[in-house]
């Protein structure tokens, strides 16, 4: 089959096609559009931010940073429009060629509108904003991005190409609690795979404890707090051997132990005087019998305990322990800020002693989960620097009971046995009622998402259902970003442990900064913060750079593709302070510079031009 020849007139039609699209595209009428279209878009996700919408025309969450960035300028929409504006802008410079020394002003400006758009684009696709916390002596090589979760994964006690580093996912989960059904795969690596199935954007922890119908768990009360004039304001629960087992309110603080021993009850309600011993006094029980050992003239003596064949060597006494090596501890200093003793257990029908430690600040702490098997010999360790702090405490007894002792003014006051319906004051103005006695109860937790009210501009942290594949387990579990608790689990599998933690995206810097000193400036009279700025040493390895540097307020310190300032600060319990970064990274700046540079240099070339012609110079004339 012949082709016929292309004829003159079909060349002339296409050229005449593309050109009216080119004048079309090229328009002003549609130049004008898009930028009123962009201006109201832009005025919009301005209101949106500030939270001026909501409440008023959206709801009251639809509000901040977050909500802009998911639905305007991360959207593909908004790119959309700086597309279309840019083509507009293109066609207008296309239509007018050849252009002419006389159009160089036209053409300069014209092209610094299409890097401006550039550079936003790359901005809102591609830049960072984190933030980075650390305390005085500490370094940090990473940066935290809020508006993005990360779940890692680390595979305990396996070397390898992995090996026992972690495996990370992450995910962008958006501003809203998902909707019934949504789910998402993150992927699968290093034999671990991620699948999200429930996320709630702000989420808080619902605690509740039941009975234990297998007869294990830990003894549990529900306690009613009444205030001045006895009604009812608050309920708690406590629980033995738990995160639940203290809390605080205000100076008062309430706790819960389990006994192991009935004999614990005495030195429980009735502490022995410390008074004649500066070292403090031993308590220890077996068998049924209780001896009270003075700790200061019996270091270094094996002493039988009752008239049982069991002895008890007191090794060392340490006024201030702190964990060394090898799972031994050391005293740093002689001021008897944690007193513990090194104990050695002698068993009738062993031939080896068992090691065993007492602390005064946590009486019935000991080695038996280290040890993998419980100790029959109990202590309870009496310090006379370590008073009880202010409040309640409850303790259970191996047959059930629970007994309670009240402390005010240094004082232990035992108020006995006690019960459901029985109610305890702690002062003039405050009481405790026991609402619920669980002796052997269990945790139940849920996960509640938490709307926020008016003129909140955040929350609390996420909370995600997950599903967690790891070899040939497969586990679903709810986590908490960055919640001491529930951030982290482990999932056991029969290639070995697996640790996995919920935090938010962390990027690597590429380098590291070491907090040397914080400074604190406040105003005359040392009312309010007059400046605050960081010391700092930046350390780059691969560049040779290791070097002090300071961030303040008002003077960033620019490195490599970031640039950190100085956010905020707070004040740890330990008297340093904790140096809060913002870190930014914005690969469309130079386009931006670039841009401002060529519109400025575009209309001023305009203004000349324009000046020179003949026609302005006859006007003049």
């Amino acid at each position: 089959m012949r082709i016929p020849p292309r004829t003159p007139t079909a060349g002339l039609s296409l050229r005449a096609a593309a050109g009216a699209l080119l004048r079309l595209l090229a328009s002003l009428k549609l130049a004008v559009s898009l930028i009123v279209v962009l201006a109201v878009v832009l005025a919009g996700a301005t209101l949106l931010e500030s939270g001026a919408l909501a409440g008023a025309m959206l709801p009251e969450s639809w509000k901040g940073r977050d909500w802009t960035l998911w639905y305007v300028y991360h959207h593909s929409w908004f790119v959309l429009l700086l597309a279309a504006l840019a083509v507009n802008v293109a066609a207008s410079v296309m239509i007018r060629f050849p252009w002419g020394w006389r159009r160089l002003g036209f053409l300069v400006t014209h092209v610094g509108l299409l890097v401006l758009m550039l550079g936003a684009i790359l901005t809102f696709y591609w830049g960072i904003e984190g933030h980075l916390v650390f305390q005085e002596g500490g370094t940090a090589n990473t940066i935290s991005l809020a508006d993005r979760c990360q779940f890692t994964a680390t595979w305990q006690g396996r070397q390898g190409v992995h090996g026992e580093l972690p495996i990370a996912f992450t995910f962008e989960p958006g501003p809203l609690d998902w909707p019934e059904g949504k789910t998402l795969v993150i992927g699968r690596l290093a034999e671990v795979g991620v699948k999200v199935l429930k996320f709630y954007r702000y989420a808080r922890v619902q605690e509740d404890w039941v009975a234990a119908s297998d007869g294990s768990g830990s003894p549990a009360v529900r306690l009613g707090l009444a205030g001045p004039g006895g009604p009812m304001v608050r309920q708690e629960w406590l629980a033995a051997d738990t995160p639940a087992a203290e809390f605080y309110i205000g100076p008062i603080r309430f706790g819960m132990q389990q006994a192991t021993s009935p004999l614990i009850v005495e030195d429980f309600l009735k502490p022995p005087l410390t008074d004649a011993d500066r070292d403090g006094v031993l308590s220890v029980y077996y068998e049924g019998q209780m001896e009270r050992i003075p700790v200061g003239t019996s270091i270094g003596k094996k002493l039988r305990v009752g008239k049982t064949k069991a002895s008890v060597e007191v090794v060392q006494y340490l006024p201030n322990a702190k964990p060394g090596l090898a799972g031994q501890f050391e005293s740093q200093g002689t001021e008897p800020r944690n007193p513990m003793l090194d104990l050695r257990v002698y068993l009738p029908g062993s031939d080896k002693p068992t090691r065993q430690i007492a602390f005064a600040k946590f009486p019935l702490l000991n080695l038996d989960r280290v040890h993998g098997r419980e100790c029959p010999v109990k202590f309870y360790y009496h310090h006379p620097a370590v008073a009880p702090e202010p409040g309640i405490e409850f303790l259970q007894t191996p047959d059930g009971k629970l007994y309670c002792r009240v402390i005010r003014e240094g004082k232990i006051e035992p108020r006995g046995a006690v019960g459901k319906g029985d109610q305890i004051e702690v002062s003039p103005q405050f009481s405790v009622s026991i609402l619920e006695y669980l002796p052997k109860a269990r945790r139940q937790v849920d996960f509640l998402p938490v709307e926020l009210g008016p003129g909140e501009s955040g929350g609390p942290e996420p909370a995600a259902l997950v599903e967690i594949t790891a070899g040939d387990a497969t586990e679903q579990l709810w986590m908490k970003r960055n919640d001491p608790e529930f951030g982290s689990r482990t999932i056991q599998t029969s290639q070995g442990p697996l640790e996995v933690e919920f935090v938010q995206e962390r990027l690597p810097l590429g380098f590291s900064l070491k907090l040397l000193r914080f400074i604190h400036g406040l105003n005359p009279g040392r009312m309010g913060d007059a400046s605050f700025a960081s010391l700092v040493r930046l350390t780059d390895k691969a560049r040779g750079v290791d070097e002090e540097r300071e961030i303040s307020m008002n003077r960033p310190l620019e490195y490599g593709k970031f640039t950190f300032y100085q956010s905020s600060y707070q004040e740890a319990a330990d008297g340093k302070y904790v140096s809060v970064l913002t870190a930014a990274s914005d690969p469309g700046r130079p386009f931006k510079y670039a841009s401002c540079l060529m519109i400025s240099l575009g209309i001023l070339v305009t203004i000349c031009m324009s000046s020179l012609s003949p026609r302005s110079a006859r006007s003049a004339a």
